[in-house]
């Protein structure tokens, strides 16, 4: 290679390197980074050429997962709402859970996939009111949580957690609530006879707790670790049944967009063969379809829950 080739692929490098490593930088900050909040955008789906001049409707998600896991679960959603209404649906991730509530409280955006735990307190303080709930597996708008622990662990009664560590998700889920305050008081245990309990960010890291050994017990819901429950993993508890996660809106905002949505989700479930191939990248939650949600539905989940009393670390 003549002195001058070199010089231009060195040359060539020396300005694509950089490039390259800033393209790689925005991306982790985009993509990746959950403490910040990030509107990822959904790209129009290629069955609908005039997706890009529909006006935008922007829906949250609360942060159950990481960004990544939620992006690939929730965008095809979107893609799939974009499709089949009037607007041009993208997503806005948030850095926790209420920061989600404060994008729809802010109007910023029009509808939010929101906890259950949260919308109860939510329906409480503002004007929120829920539009759709998801089927599970049986086709009921039901969901449960579990206790769980690696398959090796000695632990076979909820009595065996005594003196162990146990991992939560955000103490904005019901997840988090639901040991603490039923079902160790059904046991005359609180959190104070166990090593440590502490609250994570999101569920798959509850679960990646337990599953490293770093904490000897965990909760979660259970559709996120049916595949591994007499696997890799032992239930030791469920809770009953409680209303599925709802998808939330203002009562005034956006009434147009929020119609356009629910008709469009509710049809989903009119034909198996069609639902499983519009579903097949979605959010396990949401697979199976919706159903039309109302506040007294969110009943049983005002009675199971009660101000957590238990020692926490940060």
């Amino acid at each position: 290679m003549s002195h001058t080739s070199k010089w231009k692929w060195t040359t060539i490098l020396t300005i694509a390197t950089p490039a390259v490593l800033a393209l790689t930088v925005l991306f982790y900050v985009i993509v990746m980074d959950i403490e910040r909040q990030t509107v990822i955008l959904g790209t129009p789906d290629p069955i609908d050429p005039t997706a890009q001049f529909k006006p935008v409707a922007y829906v949250g998600v609360v942060s159950r997962y990481p960004p990544t896991i939620m992006y690939r679960g929730y965008q095809p959603i979107m893609d799939y709402l974009t499709a089949n209404t009037p607007y041009r649906f993208e997503l806005v991730l948030g850095k926790d859970y209420q920061e989600a509530l404060r994008l729809l409280l802010s109007r910023r955006v029009s509808a939010v996939f929101l906890g259950s735990y949260q919308y109860v307190r939510a329906h409480t303080e503002h004007r929120i009111v829920p539009v759709l709930k998801p089927l599970n597996e049986y086709r009921q708008p039901l969901s449960r949580s579990v206790l769980f622990v690696r398959s090796s662990s000695s632990m076979r009664a909820v009595a065996d957690l005594a003196g162990k560590t146990l991992a939560l998700p955000s103490s904005e889920s019901f997840s988090a609530h639901w040991p603490i305050d039923e079902l160790f008081a059904q046991q005359k245990m609180s959190a104070n006879d166990l090593a440590r309990v502490h609250n994570f960010a999101h569920h798959h890291t509850v679960i990646a707790q337990v599953m490293n050994g770093s904490f000897e017990a965990g909760v979660t819901r259970e559709y996120l670790v049916r595949d591994l429950l007499g696997k890799e993993i032992r239930a030791i508890a469920f809770s009953d049944p409680i209303p599925s996660s709802p998808l939330v809106a203002l009562a005034d905002h956006h009434t147009e967009i929020i119609r356009a949505m629910t008709e469009a989700l509710l049809r989903v479930n009119q034909d198996e063969r069609t639902r499983l191939e519009l579903t097949q990248h979605w959010d396990a939650e949401f697979v199976n379809g919706f159903v039309t949600a109302n506040d007294a539905d969110y009943e049983i989940i005002r009675r199971m829950t009660q101000p957590a009393r238990r020692k926490t670390t940060p």
